[in-house]
């Protein structure tokens, strides 16, 4: 694969491709090279769903544009070629640095490398990856999980991590649906029994994930429909209901349909929609991305919790059997008795100019931790009572 960084000589070289006894690591520039190199990349390679081709693919099409950024991917390797990891990161300039980051533009949960087969048994890989960014000043990585579809993260270890404000929100049903539930206790099957018979109670109910490109617009209407309903009770700017982003889902959708990556349920009852989820699947794993839940009357049927509960029904007899629903505290998540998962964060000076930015980053994480401190903060914001 042709990089496109450096522009000739001795300094090319130092840029494009560093070279040591264990590892050769190359830089791909914009947007089509990176996409490339990933595709490139063959099958026996780990990511979360967020540095995965077909989350890229859309991420640069609708979201990219609309960023002042650059893609940048990370290849390195070991001196026989054999594939150690690839990082997806985006250049930004910010209060005058230049800062990589991970490709999220707020819609990504995970960031993280994607992990070759020689992962486990290379060197100092972050050092060999500090060296080919020498030309940038910071480097930030958020919410990294310790091990990414089985694989251990190398990058989990480098000097500059701390424990992320976030963590993952993910459970593994080994066997049925059913018996997940009752493992949940007698009080917690009961009332999903309930809202199942209040549900029915609306009329003929219906669980069904939108296939062709009609029903999938359909749908998505309702999500975003629902969705801007609840957001404008709470007040406040929404994010997703920006243009790119809606843009960004769709082109998610379509692109997923004939894949399978993509997915958008509703629950129905009586022919009203009462729930929507919309999320993407990732080996064996279906991350949960969107939901929504109808207003009114709807709420006393928990519909939020059924469209996950059958979205479960859906996917366990097709080996999905991980339910990843992200970083959100949301109360309906804690129910499905899920034991959050730590993220880790990676931030690096590559440059002396950095190093300003890293004290105050420190000093503002110090704070944080202040039991204290934290409380005040959320009573602030009206998080906690006085």
């Amino acid at each position: 694969m042709v990089s496109m960084l450096a522009p000739s000589g001795a300094d090319r070289k130092a840029v494009d491709c560093i070279e040591s006894t264990a590892l050769s690591v190359r830089l791909h520039k914009g947007r089509d090279a990176v996409l490339s190199a990933i595709d490139g990349a063959g099958a026996d390679v780990a990511s979360t769903a967020f540095q995965s081709l077909s989350w890229l693919n859309a991420l640069f099409a609708e979201l990219l544009p609309v960023a002042a950024a650059q893609p940048i991917l990370v290849d390195v390797r070991t001196a026989g070629g054999s594939l150690v990891l690839m990082l997806p990161l985006v250049a930004t300039h910010e209060r005058g640095l230049s800062v990589l980051r991970v490709p999220s533009f707020g819609v990504s949960d995970y960031g993280g490398p994607i992990l070759g087969p020689a992962a486990a048994t290379s060197g100092d890989i972050w050092s060999a990856i500090k060296r080919a960014l020498s030309s940038h000043d910071l480097i930030v990585l958020e919410n990294m999980p310790s091990v990414i579809r089985g694989r251990a993260n190398p990058l989990v270890a480098a000097p500059g991590t701390f424990p992320s404000e976030h963590h993952r929100n993910a459970l593994t049903l080994p066997g049925s649906v059913d018996e997940f539930l009752r493992a949940l206790g007698k009080k917690y099957r009961k009332e999903v029994e309930r809202c199942g018979r209040l549900l029915a109670e609306r009329g003929e109910p219906a669980f069904n994930r939108a296939e062709t490109a009609d029903d999938i617009a359909a749908a998505y209407a309702v999500l975003e429909q629902q969705q801007a309903e609840r957001r404008h009770e709470a007040g406040g700017d929404y994010l997703l209901e920006r243009p790119a982003y809606s843009r960004f889902y769709k082109t998610l959708l379509a692109n997923g349909r004939t894949s399978g990556t993509a997915h958008i349920f509703t629950l129905s009852a009586g022919g009203e929609i009462g729930a929507c989820l919309l999320g993407i699947t990732n080996g064996g794993t279906f991350k949960l991305l969107r939901i929504s839940t109808a207003g009114g009357d709807w709420k006393r049927i928990s519909p939020g919790r059924l469209v996950v509960v059958e979205a479960m029904r859906y996917f366990v007899p097709r080996g999905v059997r991980r339910f990843d629903m992200g970083i959100g505290d949301y109360p309906f998540k804690q129910g499905f008795g899920i034991e959050p998962e730590p993220l880790v964060t990676l931030e690096s000076a590559l440059t002396a100019k950095a190093w300003p930015h890293l004290a105050m980053s420190r000093a503002r994480r110090r704070l944080r931790d202040i039991e204290p401190l934290r409380r005040a903060v959320r009573r602030l914001k009206g998080h906690a009572p006085g």
